[in-house]
């Protein structure tokens, strides 16, 4: 295995970094950046929405992009913000830089393609060993417009084993014009023989306060919304940035606040009817259900905080009545085991088992809460 990091010649100082909350990883990256020694392959690791893509193509903008001239002709840093490569990059629409997703169509689906081959690319769940064929096909020709070549790998824990398997060699014998960004929620949902030839970039969740004052300083969010976003934002900025651009995003988790209290209050024939709408929703977009669940363990650790009285830890401080109405009805162990359901069923439908047998059993292990102690709650709401 050769060494992953090649050195090149060294740069001035990196600025305009679009990401943010994450000050490790963007020191890291300049100070390799003006040393020479980048990687040639990056994996960067967290949770959803904490910035991965976001600081994927940051890389692609730094490396790509000439060091800014002044008046007298002396160069002085790498603005990622302004440049013309990083405004193309950003566009999507830069010769050497492709994001390869579960979405992104192949070269050959494109000379003939029809309604079918759209709606099955739409419903794709991995990044097929043909996406990877194409990559390393691409990797044999140099740079066109910029300086490097950079494939985005983003969500990288999707690709079949026979796709990993036919990119190890691209990754251990790299050209010095290819740069290779991998983004996955941990290294554990990638092979170690990947993992080992990439350097790792771990992204934490981003302290509320960070988030906040981005939201009003980039974004022009009033003080009371910026608040409310980056608390719900869980120390995911990408979560607040789309919510504060898009109010059915929270309108959307709204209504899942309702609906959850609405569920844990029911009878089991109307557990099982959301069991069995949400089971077939699994096929049609995959995404959406894993989201759904990551609601659950949200709420219910918004009833446990509840239920321990620390209401300043809350996420949907909104809703702290509803919250406290149903966790005075349940105690630790219940809710404790709702938590473990919940996860479990996760782990099982990220595993590809049965959909609506892995969620009818998580309806028949979540605790009942009577409804008429849930004064909080009306259809009203959750119909809205």
């Amino acid at each position: 295995m050769t060494d992953p990091v090649s050195p090149v010649t060294s740069r001035p100082p990196v600025i305009g970094w679009v990401t943010f909350g994450h000050p490790g990883a963007t020191r890291l990256l300049s100070k390799s950046s003006e040393l020479g020694r980048l990687a040639h392959a990056y994996l960067i690791t967290g949770p959803d929405k904490v910035g991965k893509r976001t600081l994927a193509i940051d890389i692609a903008c730094m490396v790509n992009s000439e060091p800014v001239v002044d008046m007298f002709g002396t160069a002085d840093n790498i603005d990622l913000s302004t440049s013309h490569q990083a405004d193309r990059i950003r566009r999507g629409i830069h010769s050497d830089v492709r994001v390869i997703n579960v979405d992104t169509e192949l070269e050959k689906d494109s000379k003939t393609k029809s309604y079918d081959d759209d709606t099955r690319a739409r419903g794709r769940q991995t990044i097929s060993i043909e996406h990877i064929r194409e990559l390393i096909k691409d990797t044999a020709t140099m740079p066109f417009e910029g300086l490097k070549k950079v494939f985005i790998i983003d969500g990288a824990h999707r690709m079949v084993v026979a796709a990993f398997n036919a990119m190890l060699k691209t990754l251990e014998e790299p050209t010095d014009e290819v740069i290779i960004i991998l983004t996955a929620p941990t290294d554990e949902a990638l092979p170690e023989t990947v993992v080992s030839r990439c350097q790792r970039i771990d992204l934490r969740p981003v302290d509320q306060k960070v988030i906040e004052a981005k939201l009003i300083e980039r974004f022009d969010a009033d003080e009371a919304t910026a608040l409310s976003l980056s608390r719900l934002a869980r120390g995911c900025p990408g979560w607040a940035i789309d919510a504060v651009n898009d109010a059915t995003i929270v309108d959307a988790h709204n209504q899942a606040v309702l609906r959850f209290a609405e569920i844990v209050t029911s009878n089991v024939e109307e557990r099982f009817r959301y069991a069995r709408q949400t089971g077939g929703q699994f096929w049609r977009d995959r995404d959406a259900v894993l989201a759904e669940m990551q609601r659950w363990l949200e709420w219910w650790r918004d009833v446990a905080m509840m239920r321990h009285k620390l209401n300043d830890h809350v996420t949907n401080f909104e809703w702290s009545d509803l919250l406290s109405e149903i966790a005075v009805q349940l105690n630790e162990e219940q809710i404790s085991a709702a938590i473990t359901s919940v996860q479990d069923a996760l782990i099982a439908l990220e595993s590809n088992a049965v959909p609506q047998l892995v969620l009818e059993v998580m309806m028949l292990d979540l605790p009942w809460a009577d409804p008429s102690k849930v004064t909080s709650l009306t259809f009203d709401d959750v119909d809205d």
